[in-house]
């Protein structure tokens, strides 16, 4: 089921980018936990997210109170079996200021029976690499 999985996450950033809140959730299981980066590598503070609830509450955060554009564009997905990775870097336009910046991004998407369960952000490769149990 690894190369679902992988399609899943696809479909996941893709939403995400076409800010498409449906499609996005489609692809999250009911009870996902999201360990988003932005939070403790801005303010030091590391919040976890539950459910679609905290997912719609993220959404709402990044999409619409903090960031005028957050955009995933991951280069390289690793199908680990139950987890994929993805590496890549994400375009933010901040909402009160305007500065725009890119910022290296690394993701592990974990499964359960085809839906995404957790997800955890890293700002960098080697994080996500770290937490993925590999190393580059």
């Amino acid at each position: 089921m690894s190369k679902e999985n992988v399609e899943a996450v696809k479909r996941a950033i893709e939403a995400w980018n076409a800010d498409d809140l449906d499609a996005f959730l489609a692809e999250l299981d009911t009870d996902v936990e999201w360990h988003p980066a932005i939070e403790p590598g801005l303010e030091g503070k590391a919040t976890t997210y539950r459910g679609h609830d905290g997912a719609r509450k993220v959404w709402r955060e990044d999409r619409g109170e903090s960031w005028e554009r957050l955009t995933n564009r991951p280069q390289v997905f690793r199908d680990l079996g139950e987890s994929v990775l993805a590496l890549g870097h994400m375009d933010l336009t901040a909402r009160t200021t305007g500065i725009e910046f890119s910022q290296e991004l690394g993701e592990v998407f974990d499964f359960r029976a085809g839906k995404i369960v957790r997800v955890r952000d890293f700002l960098t490769h080697a994080e996500a690499l770290e937490a993925a149990g590999l190393s580059e």
